[in-house]
């Protein structure tokens, strides 16, 4: 029997390259290459973590996530820029279905003034002979961020930035596109910062679990005052309050002459 589709919202930036803000000595980019394997029930992952920044990183680990489990690697103290650093990680995940699976590899990590950050990488790993997916994350937005917005579909947030509305179920139509907003909220992350943020979907079609993913970009600015929020608006409500003061001042003008030429013998 064919299921109904499913849609999985997890809210969550970034991916492989994760670009924290510039600190006082420079930037620290963090590159993931995870090599993942799923044999007897269990997940493996073989991580190369590098640091293609030009700040060392302090304290870094990597985090292998799927679903509600989570295994952490060994912290390495320091990630010199140009350094890699290997981890490998493994997580009981049972016996899964045909179809794709999506799992994430976090690297936590923080700057010289030991405040946090944190890169993901999201993939997926495929189970026995699965067809092709019949959906697409067409396309992943983020407006700027300061301290709340929204993300227009998908999301798997690193520490720093919350989605408040982490899942959603979307029926689709054969056919049909949506477009969903999900909640986001600046917890920690820093102005200047650049995370790629991933959409995920999931649904089962005919006993097969499928999941595709799409990418988009987010970037941190300073919190903007209420004035600046509107200014366009009240630079039109000023061009507005301004023409009708001169055209009273035109029409007071136009009438007192009129009234004082009636008003001659």
């Amino acid at each position: 029997m064919r299921r109904p589709h499913w849609l999985v919202l997890v809210g969550a930036p970034a991916l492989a390259l994760c670009l924290p803000g510039p600190a006082v000595a420079g930037s620290i980019s963090i590159s993931i290459l995870p090599v993942v394997e799923l044999r007897e029930g269990a997940l493996s992952a073989q991580v190369k973590v590098s640091n293609v920044g030009d700040e060392a990183a302090q304290s870094v680990a990597a985090v292998l996530v799927f679903g509600e489990h989570k295994a952490r690697g060994e912290i390495h103290p320091s990630l010199a820029p140009g350094a890699s650093m290997d981890a490998t990680l493994s997580l009981a995940v049972g016996d899964l279905g045909t179809g794709r699976w999506p799992y994430q590899v976090a690297v936590d990590y923080t700057d010289t003034n030991q405040y946090p950050f944190q890169a993901i990488h999201l993939g997926l790993v495929t189970v026995g002979n699965s067809p092709p997916a019949k959906m697409a994350v067409s396309e992943l937005k983020a407006d700027p961020l300061s301290s709340a917005g929204t993300l227009r579909m998908s999301v798997v947030t690193p520490e720093g930035i919350e989605v408040t509305v982490p899942a959603q179920d979307v029926k689709l139509a054969a056919w049909e596109e949506r477009t969903v907003s999900v909640p986001i909220v600046n917890r920690t992350a820093l102005v200047g910062s650049r995370y790629p943020v991933f959409g995920e979907v999931q649904y089962d079609d005919d006993g097969v679990h499928q999941a595709v993913v799409g990418q988009g970009m987010v970037a941190i600015e300073a919190a903007h005052s209420f004035f600046e929020v509107r200014r366009t608006w009240f630079w039109i409500v000023a061009g507005v309050l301004v023409a009708l003061w001169l055209g009273f001042l035109v029409w007071r003008g136009t009438f007192g002459r009129s009234r004082r030429a009636e008003s001659r013998p």
